[in-house]
């Protein structure tokens, strides 16, 4: 058993002072009761917003502009489906009033967004709180003292949509939920768990982080009370740790141990146990002051020779991509939708894929823990004319980051990727590699996973392995786990190819297809396509195939039909089954 702490000061961090009387109406029991937690109040934002789209109007002057006319719009929810933006390009203005608690006065808030695609700037009171670049990951500001307590406020986003990246549709605006946290002003902001079972010690290695945020004005000692429960909150295992946090600063607190695995049972596919790590941050004097609460699962992810080992035993998986599309609620990802997609995709044979080229929305992640379905996740960077695929390029390291820090408890993902089909965007096909630059990208992109995640696996999506010209020095393949291979014609070569060129690595065939299948009801697979599913699960190196897609998706690129949608899914737009879903089933689960 060992512990390690880390520190760094908050960027001009809102000190709490004067606090006592908070703390002790805590210990007094006036606001939560004697010695409980004062679990985060939530306020939710969502609902309806005011809503105009202007790329003449700066924000200054959409602050002043009356909000009467502006349109009513659903938070969550996008533009698009506004009759009068339906294909609007540009800045989307989201307005609303809202009122704080008088009681709200004395804590940590927090204005928290769980995705705003792509760029937003966020206004509070007329007072510019700061931006935000990636449609697909949470942020939030420190608001305290900007607050009109028991009174009205005012709070303003600007949202971009005309960064466009992939063949995906970009619906633009709040796509996810808003909150208002309250908070004690120390929390625990992130907690982080790993729990690898060594499979012939009977030994569960366990690492658990802590990231300690203390806003008061002077430094506190904290006691962290830790415990692992099971499914029906049995407790299984607690400690009680000890440490410091100077103010204003975020403190990380690391603390390992071992557990006996014959007390436990593996998360794998067919069986998805999932224990919760429960957390307490108490004072010394006793009076709690956070809560946190986060589900994992027991299970060991490596690659052995040309085979993903889960748990000791070999993955072959196939899978669905999946475009978070709509045509009713865009890319929102509502429960429901999210769910029966899932359950579908499960029910016709899948259990492994990148879903989508781009972080998940948390509730996939969640029902992908719980159902067993194997997940790599990406960062969206894609295609030949990418700009931002240079080495150190700062934009695609935040959203990893992000979505690590975010996702990082997640027993359904697998592994990592971070970018998609990049390639030498001069000459001609059977030429192609990746540049200098690309190659430079996605080594330091590797190497920057290896260091915020060694207990997964890393990859990047390839169109060029099996081209030609690609051998060692320009494909950083050694730096990969497994190899990720797209292929949209001859998929069976491309990975005899791959595999020829890289032949210590397992393939995993992240996206197959021919053409687009067609409409609902007729649209089928081509014999071609289903000879060479069958060919590819017979390759011992190759852990299985991903086909594009799961759903029809809005798009204005290359090749879209008249009717705005991609017809690449075995379901259409609306869900409706094609002919290729019978097909699809038959062969991945008869």
């Amino acid at each position: 058993m060992s512990t390690k702490v880390s520190s760094f000061q908050l960027p001009a961090p809102r000190l709490f002072a004067g606090l006592m009387l908070f703390l002790l109406i805590l210990q007094q029991g006036l606001a939560f009761g004697q010695n409980q937690s004062p679990l985060t109040k939530t306020k939710s934002l969502n609902g309806p917003w005011r809503f105009a789209g202007n790329n003449d109007w700066s924000a200054a002057q959409a602050l002043k502009e009356s909000k009467a006319d502006w349109a009513e719009i659903a938070v969550p929810g996008n533009w698009e489906q506004l009759e009068e933006y339906e294909s609007f390009r540009g800045r989307g203005f989201y307005f609303r009033e809202f009122s704080v608690e008088q009681d709200w006065q004395h804590t940590l808030v927090r204005l928290q967004f769980e995705a705003v695609y792509e760029k937003a700037e966020v206004y509070l009171n007329g007072y510019l709180l700061g931006s935000h670049t990636g449609g697909y990951l949470p942020f939030e500001f420190e608001v305290s003292a900007l607050l009109n307590y028991g009174a009205a406020n005012e709070v303003m986003v600007v949202a971009d949509n005309r960064y466009h990246r992939g063949a995906w549709w970009p619906w633009g605006g709040i796509s996810r939920e808003v909150s208002l946290l309250s908070s004690s002003p120390a929390r625990i902001k992130q907690q982080h768990i790993s729990a690898i079972p060594d499979l012939t010690t009977g030994e569960v290695k366990v690492e658990l982080d802590f990231w300690l945020e203390n806003n008061f004005e002077e430094q506190k000692e904290f006691t962290l009370q830790p415990s692992i429960k099971d499914s029906h909150k049995k407790n299984l295992w607690n400690t009680e740790l000890k440490v410091q946090v100077a103010p204003g600063e975020i403190r990380q607190f690391s603390h390992q141990f071992t557990l006996p695995l014959a007390v436990y049972q593996l998360w794998d596919q067919d069986s998805p146990v999932l224990y919760r790590l429960q957390t307490v941050l108490a004072e010394q004097a006793g009076a709690s002051l956070d809560l946190k609460e986060d589900k994992f699962g027991i299970r060991k992810v490596e690659v052995i020779g040309t085979q993903i080992m889960l748990n000791g035993k070999p993955v072959y998986a196939n899978g669905f991509n999946r475009v978070h599309d709509h045509p009713s609620y865009g890319n929102t990802e509502l429960d429901a939708l999210v769910e029966k997609d899932m359950v579908d995709i499960m029910a016709l044979g899948g259990k492994m894929s990148r879903l989508m080229h781009a972080p998940l929305s948390r509730n996939i992640l969640d029902l992908c823990d719980s159902l067993g379905y194997l997940l790599i996740e990406e960062v969206p960077i894609w295609g030949d004319d990418e700009p931002l695929a240079y080495p150190n390029s700062p934009l695609p390291k935040q959203w990893m980051e992000e979505m690590i820090a975010r996702d990082y408890n997640h027993p359904s993902v697998i592994g990592w990727s971070v970018g998609n089909e990049l390639r030498d965007p001069q000459g001609d096909w059977q030429s192609k590699t990746l540049t200098t630059q690309q190659y430079g990208y996605i080594q330091h992109m590797l190497e920057l996973v290896e260091q915020l995640d060694p207990h997964r696996l890393k990859t990047y999506v390839t169109l060029t392995s099996y081209l030609p010209k690609a051998d060692q020095s320009n494909e950083p393949y050694e730096m990969v786990d497994f190899i990720s291979i797209n292929s949209y014609g001859n998929a069976v070569n491309a990975a005899k190819e791959t595999h020829r060129k890289f032949p210590d690595k397992p393939i995993f065939v992240s996206e197959i297809g021919i053409a687009q299948i067609g409409p609902a009801p007729a649209g089928a697979l081509s014999e071609k396509l289903i000879l060479q599913l069958r060919e590819l699960a017979d390759l011992d190196f190759v852990v299985g195939s991903s086909l594009w897609s799961y759903n029809d998706y809005r798009s204005d690129y290359k090749g879209t039909p008249d009717s705005g949608f991609r017809e690449w899914g075995v379901v259409d737009e609306n869900r409706q089954p094609k002919a290729a879903y019978s097909q699809i089933k038959k062969l991945w689960n008869p």
